[in-house]
């Protein structure tokens, strides 16, 4: 993916050193001429000004005549890991004309203060729930208009993913993936580990408070998030709403998050370094990022075991389109054509069959034979969420979607000091 530091928001890159180093001989080829003969080099300097290397001043003029769509753009995209693969969007730029940069962050924190720190840098983000009031509130986003993403029609989850992108009653992100942190534990390593009084009649982990046992000491592991890793805690309290404590409540979960600190040698940073934490051996339990880890340890013969249904509750996520209103919104017809294009069922089951996220496909759309066909088998279809939202209403009930928290600030504040004392 690439990183684009300048010369983006609403404008387009500049010229290749070469172009306009031909440029300006052509112009003085062109004034020679002038000089000498009264007239002759212009359409020299405008075909040497027009070559292979400035494709999108070629096909921009005509294209976007043709097709009044927003060929010829740059679409700068902040995004996450295995969401937007880079020859996912060459075939998107090939059939529309327009290029996506495409920058990855690690955490929902670290993608509001890289918009709030430079608003129009970036075009597109993946907002996660939890987020949009922040955005909204500071005046960096522009609100959704539907009838312009068609694909839209085929989003048919079973949970209401627009609650969380909807602020003062207007639609400001469109879901793009969803999914849980659920607690994970490699068995080999947790052998002989008396664990019982964390397990339920099956034999499997399912009550956070696994986490603090000592004899997991420097052996759990958890991800840079807090906006994903801190609900887990008033969870394992047993709080009602883990997103929203009174001060008795708050103080509680200070305490036990710092408690916390022996249990953790060090704190991943994304899907990628989590996993390969967990290949290495360096943690023995987890509150995972991405439960395609799980899928990834498997293709590397490792078994990691997952349980989604916890005493407490399950943290759960969603990863929504927002257009930025200093960026994107100047731009807007090739944002849409971008957000609608990868919202085909085509589109999610080969990103779904790659990453072994959820998307957003039910289980009706993951099972069809264009969906095999775009790579999603059944195999890979069972290392994913979607076979368990078959369970409806019982499955989503127990999850626990971000939500705005009751001080973010605050929450932050705790979540730094937690890191300071890590592996003590």
């Amino acid at each position: 993916m690439k990183k684009r530091d300048r010369g983006i928001g609403g404008e387009r890159s500049s010229l290749p050193l070469v172009v306009r180093i031909f440029g300006l001989l052509a112009l003085l080829i062109c004034a020679a001429a002038l000089i000498a003969a009264c007239g002759g080099g212009g359409s020299s300097t405008s075909e040497e000004s027009s070559g292979a290397e400035t494709s999108e001043e070629a096909s921009g003029g005509e294209e976007e005549a043709e097709g009044g769509g927003g060929s010829g753009e740059t679409i700068n995209l902040l995004t996450w890991e295995t969401y937007h693969e880079p020859e996912w969007l060459q075939e998107f730029e090939q059939k529309t004309g327009i290029k996506v940069n495409a920058t990855n962050v690690g955490s929902p924190a670290e993608m509001f203060s890289k918009v709030k720190a430079n608003p129009g840098q970036f075009d597109v983000i993946l907002n996660t729930a939890g987020w949009f009031p922040q955005y909204v509130e500071d005046e960096l986003l522009v609100p959704i208009e539907t009838n312009k993403i068609p694909n839209m029609k085929n989003i048919q989850l079973g949970f209401p993913w627009e609650e969380a992108t909807t602020v003062n009653g207007e639609l400001y992100g469109v879901i793009y993936n969803w999914g849980t942190q659920p607690l994970a534990w490699i068995p080999e390593q947790v052998k002989g580990l008396d664990l019982s009084k964390y397990e339920n009649s099956e034999g499997k982990l399912d009550d956070w408070n696994v986490l603090w046992d000592p004899a997991l000491k420097g052996k759990v592991s958890l991800f840079d998030d807090p906006t994903s890793a801190e609900p887990m805690v008033p969870m394992a309290l047993g709080f009602k709403d883990a997103y929203n404590l009174d001060e008795e409540e708050f103080e509680a979960f200070e305490k036990k998050l710092m408690e916390l600190r022996p249990q953790i040698k060090r704190l991943t940073s994304g899907f990628d370094d989590q996993t390969a934490q967990l290949a290495a051996g360096e943690a023995s339990v987890a509150m995972l990022n991405n439960i395609a880890t799980q899928t990834a340890l498997k293709e590397d013969g490792k078994v990691l075991e997952a349980n989604n249904v916890i005493q407490g509750g399950m943290p759960s996520w969603s990863d929504n389109y927002a257009i930025t209103k200093e960026g994107g919104a100047n731009k807007l017809e090739a944002v849409y054509e971008l957000i609608n294009f990868t919202e085909t069922p085509e589109w999610q089951a080969r990103f779904i069959a790659k990453s072994g996220n959820s998307g957003t496909l039910n289980y009706e759309q993951a099972t069809t034979p264009e969906a095999e066909k775009a790579g999603l088998t059944k195999e890979k279809l069972a290392g994913t969420l979607i076979p368990n939202t078959r369970e409806g209403k019982k499955f989503f009930d127990a999850l626990k979607f971000y939500q705005p928290v009751e001080n973010l600030d605050r929450r932050l504040e705790v979540w730094n000091e937690f890191k300071l004392g890590l592996g003590g």
